[in-house]
C-alpha cells in the first residue's frame, strides 16, 4: 500500500476550488498512490466556528462529489476531514473515499477536543469501526481521539493494521506529534498515519510534523514545519512478525481475565 500525506499551510488553498486543484496536482504527479491522507476539517480548515459555519450543505456535498470523482479518476482513496451537517446537527467527521465514485467509511469524532470551537459547534459521534482498504484492515481516528491509548489498543485488538489520523495540532502540544505518536504505534503494534497543518493564521500556530510511523515506533516519513507532501510504501509483513515477537495482546488478555 502506497500512502501519501499532504500537510497544507493553514494560509494556503483556502477556497474549495483551490483545495481541489491542489489535490489533483498531487495525484497527477503521484499516480502510484493508493491512499492520500489530509488533515482534520480539511474542507473548511480548522478555523473559528464563524468561519466553519459559512460552508453550507450544498458546498459540502459538491466537494464530496468532486473528491469521489478524483478518487475514481486516479484510483486513489482520499481521507479528509470535513464539517458534516445532518439536519441541525454538525459533526467533526472524516470521510474515506472508495474507487467507484463512492465512500467506504465516515467517522464522526467521538472525543471532541477540549476547546471552545469544537465543544460549542459539534456533536459527538459514537463509532469506532474497522473497514477494508486494499485488503488491509483499517480505521480512522481524528486528532484528540488517538491520544487515548485505550482507544488505539481497542481498535488494534479488533484487528486493525493501520489507523489514519487527520489532525489539527498546534505547537503547544508538539509532544503529541513527536513522541506520543511513536508510543501509540509501538504499544499497539500498529501503523499510524498522522496528517497535520502547518503555519500561523494569527489565532493558532500549527506545528506540522505530519508523519507515518510503523509498528516499531519508527518514523517512515516525518515532515517538517513547512507545507509539504510525502509518500511511502507500507509492507505489513513486518507487523505480523512484530506481533509474534512481542505478544502484547495475548498477554494483556490474561491480565484482563
Amino acid at each position: 500500500m502506497i500512502i501519501g500525506i499532504f500537510q497544507p499551510n493553514i494560509n494556503n488553498h483556502q477556497k474549495l476550488d483551490e483545495k481541489i486543484i491542489k489535490i489533483e496536482k498531487i495525484l497527477k504527479f503521484n499516480n502510484d498512490l493508493d491512499v492520500l491522507v489530509l488533515p482534520e476539517l480539511f474542507l473548511s480548515y480548522y478555523l473559528s466556528s464563524e468561519e466553519i459555519i459559512k460552508y453550507s450543505l450544498i458546498d459540502i456535498n459538491l466537494f464530496k462529489k468532486r473528491l469521489t470523482q478524483i478518487s475514481y479518476q486516479y484510483q486513489c482513496s482520499i481521507i479528509f476531514g470535513y464539517p458534516e451537517i445532518v439536519g441541525d446537527i454538525r459533526y467533526n467527521s472524516a470521510l474515506v473515499s472508495g474507487l467507484n465514485n463512492d465512500f467506504l467509511y465516515n467517522h464522526r469524532k467521538t472525543f471532541l477536543a477540549p476547546n471552545k470551537m469544537e465543544q460549542s459547534l459539534f456533536s459527538k459521534g459514537n463509532n469506532f469501526e474497522i473497514f477494508s482498504l486494499k485488503q488491509i484492515k483499517s480505521s480512522v481516528l481524528i486528532c484528540y481521539e488517538f491520544e487515548f491509548p485505550e482507544i488505539v489498543r481497542k481498535i488494534a485488538k479488533l484487528g486493525a493494521q493501520i489507523i489514519f489520523v487527520p489532525t489539527a495540532l498546534n505547537k503547544e502540544f508538539i509532544f503529541v506529534a513527536n513522541e506520543m505518536l511513536k508510543t501509540r504505534a509501538f504499544e499497539s503494534q500498529i501503523v499510524i498515519v498522522y496528517a497535520n497543518y502547518c503555519g500561523d493564521n494569527g489565532d493558532q500556530v500549527f506545528c506540522g510534523n505530519s508523519a507515518i510511523v510503523n509498528e516499531n515506533g519508527d518514523d517512515l516519513i516525518r515532515l517538517n514545519e513547512e507545507e509539504d507532501f510525502g509518500k511511502i510504501e507500507i509492507n505489513f509483513e513486518s507487523q505480523k512478525e512484530r506481533r509474534k515477537r512481542l505478544p502484547y495482546f495475548d498477554d494483556l488478555s490474561k491480565f484482563e481475565a
